[in-house]
């Protein structure tokens, strides 16, 4: 969070202004608020609106990465530390442990235990996971930067700001890569199936794809055999 906020001043932001993430962040470690990451990007979105931008610039700025490896490092942190003192993956609500106590609902008063929280075991905390979080952080953010770079600046552009159209042309590739990557796992998934379980997925297909049919031939078929079994026999 220092370091967030050393860049934020180098930015020539008003310092009221940049002391908003910052208690964002401390706040979220102090009471292990789950949205301070995404209350903390949204600020810093923000806060930057406040910089002047300068068209046409290309270059590679040591201070977007410095802020954007904090950012990441910040966010990776926040989520592990909830994984420690807490949880970090959804409660299953069938799995109990420790002594019954009293739970007190809005219609109904039960008696039972605690629902397991898993959390992630201190233990695996090392120096090495410490430091390539940090190195890594590093490593993506002059990716990201490096990549934001190579994007377009006023080719194809209708007549948007300049950070928009880059978001937008970002976004368009981002979205045809995992479309075409998800087209492809699912074609391979149908080439490994078994006959059994192709057999299945077929038969939901057909089921999803007739079902107003059969259910009114079912229903004919229903409505004609106790037809048949009410009428008097001659």
């Amino acid at each position: 969070m220092s370091i967030i906020w050393l860049v934020l001043l180098r930015r020539e932001l008003p310092i009221s202004v940049t002391l908003f993430p910052v208690l964002v962040g401390i706040l979220g470690i102090a009471v292990r608020w789950r949205l301070a990451p995404v209350i903390l990007l949204a600020i810093l979105a923000v806060c930057l609106k406040f910089e002047p931008i300068h068209e046409g610039q290309r270059t590679f700025r040591l201070s977007d990465m410095i802020l954007c490896a904090a950012t990441l490092a910040y966010i990776a942190g926040q989520f592990r530390l909830q994984g420690l003192l807490d949880h970090i993956v959804p409660i299953d609500p069938r799995r109990r442990e420790g002594s019954p106590r009293w739970h007190v609902g809005l219609l109904s008063i039960r008696y039972q235990p605690e629902v397991v929280r898993e959390k992630r075991a201190a233990s695996l905390v090392t120096r090495e996971e410490i430091g390539m979080l940090i190195l890594g952080s590093a490593l993506w953010a002059g990716l990201a930067q490096i990549c934001w770079n190579f994007l377009p600046l006023e080719k194809g552009n209708p007549g948007f700001p300049l950070p928009v159209w880059r978001a937008i042309f970002l976004a368009w590739i981002i979205g045809a890569g995992l479309y075409i990557v998800f087209g492809l796992l699912d074609y391979f998934s149908q080439r490994v199936m078994a006959p059994e379980e192709a057999a299945l997925f077929l038969q939901d297909v057909l089921w999803k794809e007739t079902r107003g049919e059969q259910r009114r031939l079912n229903r004919w078929r229903a409505w004609a055999r106790l037809r048949r079994f009410s009428m008097p026999e001659e």
